[in-house]
């Protein structure tokens, strides 16, 4: 996508812990430099990193200092909420929690985890957000006592991170994200000791090459759709 949206788009990204978002940070730069409102929510303030080693209140700090200065590299707005790490579990409460900030952001997309099995991704955390996830997008669409925001009934287009054994999609969905490969790249480095030993940079420029390579592009990445609005064919 290279022309600025007639009307911005409202971009949600939903992850559980700060640094989730690595494999979609193209995508988001790509909706902010279009003039879109992109907004990223983590569930949790992910104090139970085991990269960094001090106390919880100490991580908390170390992540909200990446969170910043991600903020202005990126030009999205953060907002970390105050789930368990490693303790994130679907509830009411907690879809109604995050339906709150649907109901504020009103978003046309939304991009979560996915259901993923595999070690890594598949984190509790991060399964549990998927489920969060959707059942927050049926809950804002309903009036709560007490509500400041109204009800956002509008239909939404779901996207996740890539997993190939989806049963929800057939064939990956790909945005090219070559002009943001810098971007990307900066935001990986501020990042960089909260992932400690894992050289998520090699693993994420190789990532986005393969997807490139299926994409006929130099750097793409790739989500599985789940609901689809035709009324926006431009979205990615």
């Amino acid at each position: 996508m290279t022309e600025v949206n007639d009307k911005p788009l409202n971009i949600l990204a939903v992850f559980a812990h700060p640094d989730d978002e690595a494999g979609v940070i193209g995508t988001l730069a790509n909706h902010v430099q279009c003039g879109d409102n992109v907004h990223v929510i983590f569930l949790t303030q992910g104090e139970n990193s085991s990269a960094l080693c001090c106390s919880p209140e100490e991580i908390k700090e170390i992540r909200a200092g990446h969170v910043r200065k991600i903020e202005k590299i990126l030009g999205a707005k953060y907002r970390l909420l105050n789930f368990p790490d490693s303790a994130v579990h679907p509830s009411v409460e907690s879809a109604k929690i995050l339906s709150a900030h649907f109901k504020e952001l009103k978003p046309d997309i939304v991009i979560t985890w996915s259901q993923s099995d595999q070690l890594g991704t598949g984190h509790p955390d991060h399964r549990s957000t998927f489920t969060i996830t959707l059942d927050a997008l049926s809950y804002c669409r309903y009036r709560n006592p007490g509500d400041k925001y109204e009800p956002h009934r509008k239909l939404v287009a779901l996207f996740t991170n890539y997993f190939p054994n989806s049963r929800r999609t057939e064939s990956p969905y790909f945005v090219d994200v070559t002009k943001q490969f810098d971007i990307i790249m900066d935001v990986l480095d501020i990042y960089a000791e909260a992932y400690g030993e894992w050289r998520v940079k090699e693993y994420i420029t190789s990532q986005l090459i393969m997807y490139g390579r299926m994409a006929g592009v130099k750097y793409a990445e790739a989500f599985n759709k789940i609901i689809w609005r035709t009324a926006l064919p431009y979205l990615f």
